[in-house]
């Protein structure tokens, strides 16, 4: 168990309102967030959930943000002069801002039956969210999981059918790789979605589904079982705009 929250004082809400019973230790620090394994509150009826806390902006490392949240509205006015101005009100409604958005982009996608992590509660720092693992851990990226070979194709398929899913909910991951995508035995969830983009507003979503299928293209080609990453783009995309997805 962890045994001081000086750090991530995010999760204290969580704590308060019954939702996590104790905080039993960090799991992963990344670019933009630290997630921390939690024991969760009766209220939840499980085990073990895990608070994904946003970092400070000036500890986020997110490489061209401004390609993300292109289309992406503040609709109010004080809020909005906030954060242009960068002021310390801005910044944390900046960090709420991409947190209100990956909360409610997985709890979207994971009603219309995506592989994607179920959403409890939010705060305007942290993420309380289903844990993909175990009490022996966390289950492992796909990029370093012992995968059967026959395992493979079924497994690209589904990705690749989750992606059309996500698509045809207006919603396109936009940093999709084998490194945000867990694995256990006959199954994937994907990951990590604060920078998920909406096509109907953003210029670069078209690059950016590229992007995510090449990056998956080369991974299952080391495998045995790439696809062309550009001609599967441009099929998706295509049904898309003609509402066919």
């Amino acid at each position: 168990m962890v045994e001081s929250l000086a750090e991530i004082p995010a999760i204290e809400p969580f704590l308060e309102q019954g939702y996590v019973a104790e905080v039993i230790n960090p799991l992963k620090s990344g670019k933009e967030a630290s997630a921390y394994l939690c024991r969760a509150g009766r209220r939840l009826g499980r085990a073990l959930v895990v608070a994904k806390v946003y970092h400070d902006r000036e500890r986020r490392n997110f490489a061209n943000a401004a390609q993300y949240t292109e289309g992406r509205v503040i609709l109010n006015g004080q809020a909005r002069r906030a954060v242009a101005k960068k002021t310390e009100m801005g910044r944390t409604i900046e960090t709420a801002f991409w947190v209100d958005h990956e909360f409610e982009v997985l709890s979207n996608l994971h009603y219309t039956g995506c592989d994607v992590p179920e959403v409890f509660v939010c705060t305007e720092q942290a993420i309380l969210m289903e844990y993909i693992g175990g009490e022996e851990g966390p289950a492992p990226q796909l990029q370093h999981a012992p995968i059967a070979p026959d395992e493979v194709p079924v497994l690209r398929d589904r990705l690749l059918g989750d992606i059309e899913q996500y698509l045809a909910n207006d919603v396109v991951h936009g940093d999709l790789s084998a490194f945000n995508v867990l694995y256990r035995p006959g199954r994937l969830t994907v990951i990590d979605f604060p920078q998920a983009v909406d096509p109907r507003f953003n210029a670069h979503a078209r690059r950016l589904l590229t992007r995510d299928l090449s990056n998956l293209a080369k991974y299952f080609a080391r495998h045995g079982h790439g696809f062309d990453a550009e001609e599967h783009a441009a099929g998706l995309w295509e049904r898309w705009r003609h509402g066919s997805v």
